[in-house]
């Protein structure tokens, strides 16, 4: 059994080279009928970029199952519910996403586990590896000496402020195998690579060409600015609006970008906005007001007039508990819990990235790609100078042809990201 790891910065061809390296494998050991590849990522956008790529991969003759790290531990977990019991572990809520994967690799530290996962899945693709937890890790770390490991990892795009220094990291470079990748592939426009290198390296990026910095104080000013640039644009069809926090600068925006039009004739814009499965999540049970404990009959009243996708698998639950298990009442906690894992399944099943303009956080662009990336800066950002550089670079390096950041706030034009603190720039003097 192997692992090889790559590294690099956003763009250099990690993906690509899991693929390329991936499609050598299969050559040299074609997959039995039986058998499959499992893609392993954190997010679910990266989990739909990723699944593009091994469709695209003709030896794999669709024998693979990529889905996020979450959802594959969830997996482990239901299958081996007697021995969780039998081995007094506990059984973790489906939502309890940490829990359920410290479970997840408590099992895999079982050989009878291990090996009935290595049976299925020779071969194992991790993608965007710096993300994980120690509890994700150890599930990745159990596997590796089962099955051939396909890895790619880069320490600076991770947003996660208690993993530094990088668990994954750390591991890989200790394990060796590693090939560090520096050819930039997402885009070749210098201005775009000078002003992500900049970012990554504590410097202030330059704004020149198809990478253009301004200030915009005002959600209206800004506004003018997106539907001006969509309206030019003519890189490509897909377009994103990012933005460390959908806070009230950006909603201000988006909402004079989707009803208004500019002075040059631009817009209004249909806009996709992508929310986090939790957040939605949270706002449907908020809005439900789940009692205590509900007859089966009172909760499936509760999902009247709510969307089909989370009601059908809401109902198809109840009839599951009084089919299988003879039961009458359901539980508040029974009842969101499986409310939050359909929001999640509908996110993991939903399309994938395609022509548009999709308005959505740093957090959920990572490892995706648009021809046209407006970045919108608000004024209040939280954490330190670093933890902004990355959620910066992590935005920038999204765009293929042209990005366009608006900043709110005049005086963060003289900080970092943007700039480098004076008792920096001193020091290297």
């Amino acid at each position: 059994m192997t692992i090889q790891s790559f590294s690099g910065a956003a763009g250099c061809g990690k993906t690509h080279q899991l693929m390329a390296n991936l499609a050598t494998r299969l050559e040299r050991h074609p997959l039995q009928a039986f058998q499959k590849v499992l893609a392993l990522t954190f997010m679910h956008g990266s989990r739909r970029r990723l699944d593009d790529r091994l469709g695209g991969v003709a030896l794999l003759r669709r024998q693979y199952e990529c889905t996020t790290i979450d959802g594959f531990a969830w997996r482990i977990v239901s299958r081996w519910q007697a021995l969780i019991t039998q081995l007094e572990m506990g059984h973790p809520r489906v939502n309890d996403y940490e829990a359920v994967c410290q479970v997840a690799a408590d099992l895999l530290s079982h050989d009878i586990v291990v090996r009935w996962i290595a049976a299925t899945y020779p071969i194992v693709v991790v993608d965007e590896a710096q993300d994980l937890t120690p509890n994700r890790l150890r599930i990745v770390q159990a596997m590796a000496p089962h099955v051939d490991l396909l890895i790619a990892a880069d320490e600076f795009q991770c947003l996660i402020e208690e993993l530094r220094p990088n668990p994954a990291c750390d591991w890989l470079t200790a394990v060796g195998h590693d090939a560090l990748l520096q050819q930039p592939w997402r885009t070749s426009d210098r201005n775009l690579l000078g002003a992500a290198g900049a970012i990554r390296s504590a410097q202030a990026p330059a704004s020149n060409g198809l990478f253009k910095i301004f200030h915009t104080p005002t959600p209206a000013l800004a506004a003018s600015y997106v539907s001006n640039g969509i309206g030019w644009n003519r890189g490509g069809n897909r377009v994103a609006i990012i933005t460390p926090t959908m806070g009230q600068f950006a909603h201000g925006i988006l909402t004079w970008v989707a009803t208004r039009t500019t002075g040059r004739g631009n817009g209004p814009y249909n806009i996709i906005l992508e929310e986090s499965e939790t957040k939605l999540a949270d706002t449907f049970v908020n809005d439900l007001a789940l009692p205590d404990q509900a007859t089966l009959a009172e909760a499936f009243a509760l999902m009247a007039e709510k969307p089909a996708p989370i009601a059908q698998d809401f109902v198809r639950w109840l009839e599951k508990q009084r089919r299988t298990k003879g039961r009458t009442h359901v539980l508040r906690e029974e009842m969101e819990d499986t409310i939050r894992h359909s929001f999640s399944n509908q996110r993991r099943l939903s399309s994938r990235d395609g022509p548009g303009i999709r308005a959505l956080t740093v957090h959920g662009a990572k490892n995706r790609e648009f021809d046209l990336v407006i970045v919108l800066w608000p004024a209040a950002i939280r954490g330190n100078d670093e933890q902004q550089r990355r959620l910066l670079y992590n935005a920038v390096t999204r765009a293929k042809h042209q990005c366009l950041v608006l900043v709110q706030l005049p005086r963060a034009m003289t900080l970092p990201p943007f700039s480098v603190r004076e008792e920096l720039a001193l020091n290297e003097n």
